[in-house]
């Protein structure tokens, strides 16, 4: 059950997903930092089993993979993070494991969490698992079978251009006369302008205050800004093309979750499907939110350009690998093998 080649897989969790203050606002659920723990704990467990070299883990001020990894058998490290409680231990941690040349890379938290790892690292080879909120890139994927499978594609044992489809983005460039320098941004699923001065606690919760959405992928059945698209002009996100949704009056009337549990009626004013790597020119004046949350504040003098480009992570398709795997006999233990220890530490 060895893999061909050295293999390394990286662990990112973010201890901050799935308790933001939509919480006190609408009747989402929360993932605490033991189910996050027993998660990370599963993968690097499944990571050793198929024989990974070694596991790195991204730092956190909750000292979550520290936790998760105690008593488990392995080689395990950790990479070196500027512990700020913020998306930018993420961005950190990324970048880390690319220089380290990691093979697969999972990633806990929600659409924020996967934005920032491929800020880090732009086509990072993700097993995205989803521990946020209104989540769309990430998707429940049991812990134990995602490590075996970043295993599998870190070693080489299942090769990455057969099961790592690459992703889109929404790609932004920012020309604000009241900023020094051209700014660019992406959203791996949606970004939108709100209408508000400040960023504030960052989730998007007045509709009122939404001018235009872009989306890469518009899921019907998602919930967040996603589902203002995802309901009016669905998008896959397997397919290259996007979609801008203009809200305003003189168009239709359309009723969407943009919170778990909270509805809300939004005007459309106008719906245009984006072809991939054609740019659009939006207007600004407000705050841009990327993938749920608000992030970079423009004035109305700035020319926001956003197009769709296949630039995004490398997304692992768990089954598809393990599948691979077992139709090679990957799992298969040759007669005389010694009995392995139980890697799991309890």
């Amino acid at each position: 059950m060895s893999l061909p080649r050295a293999s390394s897989v990286g662990i990112i969790v973010n201890p901050h997903a799935g308790k933001d203050i939509r919480r006190l606002t609408s009747a989402p659920g929360q993932t605490s930092d033991a189910v996050k723990i027993g998660i990370m704990r599963r993968i690097a467990a499944g990571a050793v089993e198929m024989g990974a070299d070694r596991v790195l883990l991204s730092s956190d001020t909750h000292h979550l993979s520290e936790r998760a990894v105690d008593g488990l058998d392995g080689t395990f490290e950790f990479v070196e993070s500027p512990l700020t409680g913020s998306h930018l231990d993420t961005v950190a941690a990324a970048r880390s494991m690319w220089k380290e040349q990691v093979g697969a890379v999972v990633v806990l938290g929600g659409d924020g969490t996967c934005r920032d790892a491929a800020t880090g690292w732009p086509d990072i080879p993700m097993i995205a698992i989803s521990t946020g909120t209104n989540n769309v890139f990430p998707s429940t994927v049991d812990g134990t079978t995602a490590g075996v499978a970043a295993a599998l594609v870190a070693g080489g044992a299942v090769a990455l251009d057969g099961v790592g489809r690459q992703a889109k983005r929404v790609a932004l460039r920012i020309d604000d006369p009241n900023r020094d320098a051209i700014v660019h941004e992406c959203a791996l699923v949606e970004a939108a302008l709100v209408d508000t001065a400040f960023v504030g606690a960052r989730a998007v919760n007045d509709p009122s205050t939404i001018r235009w959405v872009v989306a890469c992928i518009a899921n019907p059945g998602s919930t967040g800004l996603a589902s203002i698209a995802g309901r009016v002009h669905p998008v896959d996100r397997h397919e290259p093309r996007g979609v801008l949704i203009t809200l305003g009056a003189g168009g239709r009337r359309v009723r969407v979750p943009l919170a778990p549990g909270t509805f809300a009626t939004l005007e459309v004013a106008s719906v245009d499907p984006l072809e991939p790597s054609m740019p659009m020119e939006l207007p600004g004046g407000g705050v841009l939110a990327y993938d749920g949350e608000r992030t970079t504040p423009v004035s109305a003098d700035s020319a926001i350009t956003v197009s769709i480009e296949l630039s995004g992570p490398r997304l692992i398709d768990v089954e598809q690998a393990l599948a691979i795997a077992a139709r090679d006999r990957r799992f298969d233990v040759a007669d005389g093998t010694p009995s392995r220890k139980d890697p799991h530490g309890d």
